[in-house]
């Protein structure tokens, strides 16, 4: 008789001494202590056929360094192929610099060679605790709602992905939840660059809500879906701790109720498991002159300090103040185009990798970079079952735009060093992996 073995591990990444906290452009931030830790979760799923990994971590990215450096050492100790092994990150922007900075902001300090060793021990630490945890389980599957914890942050009437999938994993002799993965498409940034403290944001009180509601045994993995233009912008009351505690909660609220109403019919003793994976060149976007960018840059600075200046509401003055991070990061951007110092920054990120799994009926496609919302609902409107995981297995520099959102230029469109054709291409090579796995 077929069995589905799993395991589960959770484990503290948060840095033992101050570091920069990286997420606001041209804002210097270094940490002044931790309001709530930084955590890594980690997922091993064994079906006596195939072996595959999840992990999700407290950081604002994950590299391909990091991956690859993860991918490897756990192989080696488990077996699980590399190509198997997925790691992403939930993007809090109260975490620790990962990578050097890309755009050569000159108030963010190269990463902490210190802090990346730490943290790469400790993923592969928390897999292996997770693979040592494994036992015969049950699986099932549901999706909450997760419509008002956020939105669009351009406009609350454009595109949202509001489900929320939810995999739930018990143990076979005593019927207990031993773990959870979820998925959500929203920027965690309940806090803004005026918190000097380690935080998960909003997603770290999800999972302590599911938790609280559980056992404090099972382990929560929070993914971060496609949300490149999804915030919590029209939906605080302020940016504040309790605000991030209130939204982390009420996400929590929706996914219990889901699987409150799960039946033990609908949990399974066996899924089939399978991945298949690809690396992909994206095309180059094409910059505007150094002058043009830098003209741009004093209208976007101008209109903010009138904006300011006249108390507009503080939902346009947030947008103008991130258009104007990033008519700043294009400017450099621009600078960096024409003199050759961008293309260094393509040989690091390209070709990118996109991976899908599928865990009985269900597929998941995990992707680098910020996405905006309408790729993932262009994977999903294609194929059905399928939800998508952003911010895995490396990083993609800027967002990915959709030509609508080029078009009209803003912070995201601004900041992006691919074009929104590259959106597409990703589109395409993901449905490509998903149609090839029959």
């Amino acid at each position: 008789m077929k069995k589905l073995l799993t395991g589960a591990a959770i484990i503290d990444v948060t840095p033992q001494k101050p570091l920069f906290l990286h997420g606001y452009p041209h804002v210097e931030r270094i940490s002044e202590g931790t309001h709530d830790p930084l955590y890594a979760s980690a997922l091993v799923i064994d079906n006596g056929e195939n072996q595959i990994g999840l992990c999700t971590v407290d950081v604002i990215y994950i590299t391909k360094e990091i991956t690859n450096q993860v991918r490897k050492s756990v192989h080696e100790k488990t077996g699980i192929p590399e190509q198997n092994l997925m790691i992403s990150a939930t993007h809090t922007h109260s975490g620790p610099i990962i990578f050097d900075d890309l755009f050569y902001d000159p108030v963010v300090p190269k990463a902490d060679a210190e802090y990346l060793s730490y943290l790469t021990d400790k993923l592969v630490d928390v897999y292996l605790k997770a693979f040592k945890n494994k036992r015969e389980s049950r699986i099932a599957f549901t999706i909450a709602d997760g419509t008002g914890v956020g939105g669009n942050r351009r406009s609350v009437t454009d595109a949202i992905d509001k489900e929320v999938p939810v995999l739930v994993f018990k143990d076979a002799a005593t019927d207990k939840i031993t773990a959870l993965s979820t998925i959500y498409c929203m920027h965690p940034t309940v806090l803004h660059e005026d918190s000097k403290l380690y935080s998960a944001d909003f997603p770290g009180y999800t999972r302590d809500y599911l938790r609280n509601k559980l056992n404090d045994d099972a382990v929560i993995l929070y993914h971060t879906g496609p949300s490149g233009n999804q915030s919590p912008r029209h939906f605080v009351k302020s940016n504040t701790f309790d605000e991030a505690q209130r939204l982390g909660y009420l996400l929590g609220e929706r996914i219990m109720e889901r699987v409150q109403k799960l039946s033990d019919s609908d949990f399974q003793e066996w899924v089939p498991l399978d991945v298949r994976s690809d690396h992909v060149m994206l095309p180059k976007k094409e910059f505007m002159s150094v002058e043009e960018a830098e003209s741009k840059r004093i209208q976007a600075k101008e209109k903010l300090e009138n904006l300011r200046a006249s108390k507009a509401p503080a939902t346009e003055i947030r947008t103008a103040e991130v258009d104007w991070f990033g008519a700043e990061e294009r400017r450099q951007l621009a600078e960096m185009a024409a003199n050759g110092e961008l293309e260094k920054v393509y040989q690091a990120l390209l070709p990118i990798e996109i991976s899908v799994i599928s865990i009985g009926n269900n597929r998941f496609v995990f992707l680098p970079g910020e996405l905006f919302v309408e790729y993932s609902l262009m994977i999903k409107e294609k194929s059905p079952n399928t939800f998508v995981v952003s911010l895995s297995n490396g990083v993609l520099a800027g967002y990915i735009v959709t030509e609508e959102a080029e078009k009209e230029g803003g912070y995201e469109a601004s900041n992006g060093i691919f074009p929104a054709k590259a959106g597409q291409l990703i589109v395409e090579k993901a449905l490509a992996l998903l149609k090839n796995m029959g």
